[in-house]
């Protein structure tokens, strides 16, 4: 009996040896860049001299795939199977050997490999976060095994070589691996810099777990010294052995407003080396910042450093709180950047530091790209902006909340005050990008087509600019408008129901007409259609400072005007336009605000069922949220908050500190009128005052 349980534990231990089995699984491409779902593959290789028999073999567990009877991989050779072959070829130039059912999950995932006769050679359960490198998560890089002679642990798996522009699909299937090494080399882990935010002239204290079985020939430290403009050579740093497998070593003081960028390197007695982290990371060291005792203020405190010297000097071209209107959409960011962002929290004040960042102008400021697996809180991209005109800083945060009191998603904001290379810019206002991140946030599955709406361009498509499945075209969306624009009364509502969440539609159309918001229904809103053949369409604000009464033809201090309850359905038209000619199909023809209807407010506000139920929300809204004892206090709030930081802003751009502030009261004190004489005007409405009550019932 206790030998034929010692022969049942020599047969486990050899199928969970991948080095004694000989074909391991050698690259896994999980989440290819730009929505490419179709594009995953898993490469096996055979270290071996010999060609080995694979026929019945399986992939199982993530995906599942056999390998057909007359299947060999040859000694020294690979094997690739992937999930679509068609679009294998097409980045990939070759054909794959086969194509698995199923999808690996981008979070992290089991790959079995069995033999013919159902026992696992190797088990891989790979991830994103952690130990896993987080390139491949959708940045390019595949998962390259890096010693196929050794377990398929996380330790023995590094990302392939990332690419410096825009992501592509990236790795090396079919061919050696850009991290093949012999034997597998030393591993580090936890590098640890005390303090991680030092003050000028202080040293840093670096230490690292660093394991490798047969002993160290050296570990070392490197580390460059980083600011504004400029990056110092890598300088290097014995390390020594506190204790078993436990280095340590000491960087000098830096001066303030210097990023330190440590990285560690070890080879072991046998030549195995390696350097951590990795240059093909998203981040390829470990960051710490240096700073002076950051300034008392009740927002947060937020420093852009932009390392390279072309955004450095680009930079220094800008007017502390300048505007630069318009321009083209932003090109897409690269997987990685060269600046930093510092967010100080204003209750803590102690700083995070996002390094490696890709930081790009935007009209009004700067849009900041961070990394998925190191987020500002949960959001990926932010927006930090000041308008021209001060007042657009505060209604467009005040507009979001508008929102989601009546009970839509919309961009969470805050203010920072806000330095750019050492310069002083004051507070700038902190939004959040409509992205996947901002669906996950909000329990949204984000696989689905995200559009946002452009007042130029060409038609349906030409105002739509696609941000996810960039590659995959805009038939859902041609689609939708066409069968909104085709059909009327009952058959309209039919579509709408099946196309729509209509409550959130409804919501986000209220919201509009009780803000005067007349930039919102032909422009500036992002449309998302959920994945899956039942998904439906929602509508989430963008661009909310013409909001609270604001038009670009406003005379003086107006803070209202009568933007009719009609405005953006089908058949409006400007005040005084005559009744027996249609209305005008672009710009002009009445009020400098008024404009056509938009692709999705024509045909829905038109609808008699949706108008019905558009209408009683409009009204509820205004008796229960678009009021004095709901919003005024937020107002107040705010103006608390921003008090210090209007005058502080005045005297860096060499402005009166005392009539900043009248002018915060001021415009404060406009947000309440606009309020005070929307809701009464709209109240007086005869179409809201006949309204009926908002039954969601009947929307089902």
């Amino acid at each position: 009996m206790l030998l034929r349980f010692l022969a049942a534990v020599f047969t486990l231990a050899v199928a969970a040896a991948p080095a004694a089995a000989g074909v391991v699984i050698n690259e896994i491409f999980y989440h290819a860049p730009d929505d490419l779902d179709d594009l995953q593959f898993i490469e096996l290789y055979n270290p071996g001299d010999k060609p080995v028999d694979l026929a019945g073999w399986k992939l199982a567990k993530g995906v599942k795939y056999q390998c057909p009877p007359g299947t060999t991989i040859a000694a020294d050779g690979y094997l690739v199977v992937c999930k679509n072959l068609a679009e294998f070829r097409k980045h990939y130039r070759f054909d794959a050997a086969g194509q698995f059912s199923g999808t690996l999950a981008r979070s992290g995932d089991t790959i079995e490999l069995r033999d013919s006769g159902g026992r696992v050679v190797e088990s891989v359960k790979y991830g994103s976060r952690g130990a896993w490198p987080a390139a491949p998560d959708g940045y390019g890089p595949s998962l390259e095994r890096i010693c196929p002679t050794a377990e398929g642990e996380s330790t023995n798996w590094a990302a392939s070589p990332l690419g410096t522009g825009v992501p592509k699909p990236g790795g090396t299937p079919g061919k050696k691996n850009a991290n093949y090494a012999t034997r597998l080399p030393p591993d580090i882990a936890n590098i640890t810099l005390s303090p991680p935010d030092a003050k000028p002239g202080q040293e840093i204290k670096v230490e690292a777990d660093v394991h490798a079985a047969d002993g160290f020939d050296h570990v070392e430290l490197r580390y460059r010294v980083a600011g504004s403009g400029t990056e110092s050579e890598e300088q290097t740093v014995r390390m020594t052995a506190r204790k078993r497998d436990k280095y340590i070593a000491t960087i000098p003081g830096q001066k303030a407003g210097q990023i330190i960028r440590v990285r560690i390197r070890a080879k072991d007695s046998k030549g195995a080396e390696r350097t951590f982290p990795s240059d093909n990371d998203l981040r390829p060291a470990v960051s710490a910042y240096v700073h002076d005792e950051f300034e008392p203020a009740k927002i947060p405190l937020g420093f852009v450093i932009n390392v390279n010297q072309a955004e450095f000097r680009a930079a220094q071209r800008d007017a502390p709180g300048g505007f630069r209107f318009g321009g083209a959409p932003s090109p897409p960011s690269p997987a990685r950047g060269q600046s930093a962002f510092v967010y100080v929290d204003p209750k803590t004040r102690t700083p995070a530091l996002f390094d490696f960042v890709t930081i790009v102008p935007r009209s009004g400021g700067r849009k900041v790209h961070f990394h998925k697996d190191r987020p500002l809180g949960d959001m990926t991209t932010i927006n930090l902006i000041y308008e021209y005109i001060d007042r657009f800083v505060l209604a467009e945060p005040l507009a979001y909340e508008v929102y989601r009191k009546a009970g839509n998603a919309a961009c969470r904001t805050d203010f920072v005050r806000t330095w750019i290379d050492g310069r002083p810019i004051g507070f700038q206002l902190l939004i959040e990008q409509p992205n996947k991140a901002f669906l996950r946030h909000n329990k949204i599955n984000p696989d689905g087509n995200l559009y946002k709406c452009l007042w130029y361009g060409n038609g349906v498509i030409g105002q739509h600019e696609k941000h996810t499945h960039t590659h995959a075209g805009h038939d859902d969306l041609v689609k939708l408008v066409a069968d909104l624009n085709q059909t009327k009364g009952d058959e309209q509502w039919a579509v709408i129901k099946k196309g729509f969440d209509v409550e959130q539609v409804i919501n986000y159309f209220a919201v509009n007409m009780l803000l005067s918001h007349w930039d919102g229904y032909f422009n500036n809103y992002f449309t998302y259609h959920a994945p899956g053949k039942n998904g439906k369409w929602t509508m989430y604000p963008w661009d909310q400072d013409k909001t609270w009464g604001f038009h670009d033809g406003i005379q003086g201090n107006e803070v209202f005007f009568d933007m009719p309850v009609t405005f953006g359905m089908t058949g409006d038209r400007p005040p005084g336009w005559p009744k027996d000619r249609p209305p005008p199909q672009f710009f002009g023809g009445g009020p400098i605000w008024w404009r056509p209807a938009g692709h999705f407010s024509g045909p829905l506000l038109a609808n008699p069922i949706f108008r019905k139920a558009f209408l009683a929300r409009t009204k509820e809204l205004a008796e229960i949220v678009y009021t004095k004892d709901v919003m005024f206090p937020l107002i107040q709030e705010m103006g608390d908050r921003l008090d210090d930081e209007v005058k502080v802003r005045a005297a860096i751009r060499r402005e009166n500190p005392k009539q900043a502030g009248e002018n915060l009261k001021r415009n404060l004190d406009s947000l309440r009128e606009h309020l005070t004489k929307r809701r009464a005007f709209l109240l007086e409405q005869d179409e809201i005052k006949t309204a009926g009550k908002f039954d969601r019932s009947e929307l089902k």
